[in-house]
């Protein structure tokens, strides 16, 4: 009986110090991340961003615009809201590394409060999910992926 509980308690302390060497050991940083979770009407993707560089083969700047000069690419929710309200209009400028970046929807720096005619032409910059699903959509018909109208759910979580 006592054999019994001795073989449970060096298991238990087995999975226990596995356990807690999982927790302390630290994770070495990927280059490429393996996974992106995008909510949206159409159903949860889950986007296999290591899958899609590293067995497609596409570079970073496929996907991600590269003009800013930044050393990492920058959230697309940075230029491509949810949707262009009050709070995206206030803040997003605290999105971005540089002035330089402004110069991209700006015709010069802002330094406060825009006029009307000063503002940029949001008709011409996508919503997230619509740039989301421009991109995604015209690379799977170029490419050969999941692409037409029967083919939501192949991407989107139900």
């Amino acid at each position: 009986m006592q054999s019994r509980y001795f073989l449970i308690s060096v298991i238990v302390t087995v999975l226990l110090a596995v356990a807690a060497a999982g927790y302390l050991i630290p994770v070495e940083k990927q280059e490429v991340q393996a996974r992106v979770v995008m909510d949206n009407t159409g159903g949860r993707v889950i986007f296999t961003h290591k899958f899609h560089a590293d067995d497609y083969g596409f570079d970073c700047t496929d996907c991600h615009h590269d003009d800013i000069e930044a050393d990492t690419f920058l959230s697309c929710g940075s230029c491509h809201p949810k949707e262009f309200d009050a709070d995206f209009r206030a803040n997003h400028q605290n999105n971005f590394p540089s002035e330089e970046a402004c110069l991209r929807c700006h015709d010069d720096v802002p330094t406060g409060e825009l006029a009307e005619e000063d503002r940029p032409d949001i008709e011409n910059i996508p919503l997230r999910a619509d740039a989301f699903h421009a991109q995604c959509m015209d690379c799977h018909e170029e490419n050969g992926g999941p692409y037409g109208d029967d083919t939501c759910y192949e991407c989107h979580a139900r």
